[in-house]
């Protein structure tokens, strides 16, 4: 009895001790997550191509700037792009959803609409993803008394 005794504490000593070893396992689970607009936020320079009427552009080394304004919102300050008298200034696009989680994040279809501060209107669609640090960008813009929309798309790792 005496033996069957020493081996069932032996068993409950070895189960305490592999316990106390499994809680202090680095768990990931364990550290809170970012907000996912935290997880888009920063800046991403590389190039961005856009097409009027079937006529394509690309614009080298442009920068986007993506900065979190509530947990699951950004504002996305799109470049100045182009040449004058053509040239678009920087537009600053509000209120972006983000959603998603573990690295993958999706940017919601967002409309905006304004004036530059040369009286310009400009307005169009906006949306997304991020994932791997890469954030890309499709918008269509319409900018000042253009006919016809620009389609643009931008794609880069985050700086």
């Amino acid at each position: 009895m005496k033996k069957i005794t020493a081996f069932l504490a032996a068993i409950m000593l070895f189960g305490g001790i592999t316990s106390v070893f499994s809680s202090c396992a680095d768990n990931k689970d364990d550290e809170p997550a970012l907000p996912a607009a935290e997880n888009v936020a920063g800046t991403y320079t590389g190039d961005m191509t856009c097409t009027v009427m079937g006529d394509e552009s690309v614009f080298e080394n442009l920068t986007f700037e993506v900065n979190a304004t509530d947990d699951a919102t950004v504002e996305i300050t799109l470049p100045s792009f182009g040449n004058p008298p053509m040239q678009v200034p920087q537009i600053s696009v509000p209120d972006v959803k983000v959603s998603g989680s573990d690295g993958i994040y999706t940017l919601a279809t967002t409309t905006f609409s304004g004036t530059t501060d040369s009286g310009r209107a400009v307005s169009g669609t906006i949306e997304g993803g991020y994932a791997d640090d890469v954030l890309t960008v499709r918008f269509n813009l319409q900018y000042g008394a253009m006919p016809m929309p620009m389609i643009c798309a931008f794609s880069a790792p985050k700086n």
